[in-house]
């Protein structure tokens, strides 16, 4: 009988990766699931009783993940707990927690196959599987990575399963759909796990790969059957090859032609290009800024991107009329507030249409988790926020108050071309009941730029949030 495997999760959304994963295992033709919320759906689990059961995470998740892991070993104690995704990759120790058996770092088909066709209820039996790491006692078995997939294997990898999500109202009525092109990031940016994974993956493959066209045309055909309002590439660098992109675009128009957004770097962006993207579809591009400071943007977070690149692609997008979004940053222990007004002021003078701002957290894989370490209050890789939304993580009250207060009035400081004066009142010196109102702020904001972003009514919003909770 062949193994079986169910992936358990927190969140209510469909998870790409997850969703690749399966589709590769039940082409080799075994049981993959997928559940959430597993203390709800344990009588389900008791049910199927998988042999392995495993947990996608990112560092946010980390509490949830083992706390569910020592949940799930307590109920089926015989069934194998693997850990994967971006915090095992850099936080392989983890194995070493209650209630985890296994640990997969980085790429998991190749390996996942593996330990699925070996595996036969004894640790002694997946050992040696690239990329795992088995805890056995006190012991920890130790596998070198193995090569990266191929550009060609990826196109070759079947399309990602999202039968799976269709018990869930909230997915399988959503408006919005996630495809990806590529894998592998070219860049080091300090506050990105990018650059330590290309350090995992020295001489196992090209680290930049893209799947034909064809496969992507083909899976997107499949999907429309789901339909969508919004899709999203979800590639760090949809743009990074224009050759692609070009036979990506004039395929996409003539078999697809429905709105679509992406993300690029500042460098990439041409108004041949964006001309050629929204003929194509495409309805918002997204890129990063991170700081309005040149020097800290290519210095302290190594993003090679100059002011000139920001104010040329953005006058690339607005001389095609395309609305965009950028990513922007708040957080390092010494951000000075006109530090942070300059990020501001460049959003102001180039006119983003949906600014979007964060926090910084320095998750562990970073370059900035090494430089902030002194800084944070708590070390315990689980004391992150859920989200990169909420608070600072930095030691210095005064300073998180102050990127609290910037990262939640940020899109209104922006769109509403706020000046020095007023924006420091606000940011550094609010009256407390105004304070209160900077939650809502942010939200309405939020929600504002989803909203016109993907076309919906506040009603079809109000229904999701409401298919969420069930």
């Amino acid at each position: 009988m062949m193994n079986s495997i169910i992936f358990i999760q927190r969140e209510i959304e469909e998870k790409l990766g997850v969703m690749v994963l399966t589709a590769y295992l039940r082409s080799r033709g075994y049981d993959a699931r997928i559940v959430i919320n597993p203390r709800k759906n344990i009588r389900l689990l008791k049910k199927l009783r998988p042999e392995i059961i495993g947990i996608s995470l990112l560092t946010p998740s980390l509490k949830w993940a083992l706390a569910a892991a020592r949940f799930i070993k307590a109920q089926l104690p015989d069934t194998l707990l693997i850990l994967g995704g971006p915090h095992p990759t850099f936080r392989p120790e983890v194995v070493r927690e209650s209630g985890v058996d296994a640990i997969c770092i980085g790429e998991g088909e190749k390996s996942l196959g593996l330990l699925m066709e070996r595996y036969d209820g004894s640790l002694s039996s997946i050992r040696d599987v690239p990329n795992i790491r088995v805890k056995d006692g006190d012991s920890v078995t130790k596998t070198p990575v193995s090569s990266l997939l191929s550009a060609d294997e990826l196109s070759e990898l079947p399309p990602a399963d999202r039968t799976l999500y269709q018990d869930y109202p909230a997915l399988r009525k959503s408006p919005v759909k996630s495809v990806w092109t590529s894998r592998g990031c070219p860049y080091a940016c300090s506050y990105c796990f990018n650059a330590f994974y290309n350090r995992i993956y020295h001489g196992q493959g090209v680290i930049f790969r893209q799947r034909s066209v064809n496969s992507v045309i083909e899976e997107l055909k499949e999907l429309k059957q789901y339909g969508w309002k919004g899709l999203n590439i979800v590639d760090d660098q949809f743009l990074c090859r224009r050759e692609w992109v070009e036979e990506f675009c004039c395929r996409y128009e003539k078999e697809i032609m429905l709105p679509f957004q992406c993300l690029a770097t500042a460098t990439q962006i041409k108004p041949a290009l964006v001309s050629l993207l929204k003929r194509a579809g495409c309805e918002v591009i997204y890129f990063g800024i991170e700081s309005g400071v040149e020097e800290i943007r290519m210095k302290r977070y190594n993003k090679p991107v100059r002011d000139d690149d920001i104010y040329y692609a953005a006058e690339a997008l607005h001389l095609h009329g395309m609305p965009f979004l950028t990513y922007n940053m708040v957080g390092l222990p010494d951000e000075t507030i006109d530090d942070i007004y300059r990020t501001v002021r460049i959003n102001q003078e180039i006119e983003t249409t949906y600014p979007w701002c964060s926090i910084l957290q320095p998750y562990p894989g970073t370059a900035l988790a090494e430089e902030m370490t002194i800084k944070r209050r708590d070390q315990d890789a689980g004391s992150f926020p859920y989200s990169y939304f909420q608070e600072s993580v930095i030691n210095d009250p005064i300073k998180r108050e102050l990127f609290f207060n910037a990262q939640k009035l940020f899109p209104y400081l922006v769109r509403k071309k706020v000046d020095y004066d007023k924006f420091v009142r606000l940011v550094k010196r609010p009256a407390r009941s105004a304070r209160l109102l900077y939650p809502p702020v942010f939200y309405w904001f939020f929600g504002k730029g989803v909203r016109e972003r993907y076309n919906l009514s506040w009603s079809a919003m109000f229904r999701y949030w409401i298919y969420s909770k069930l």
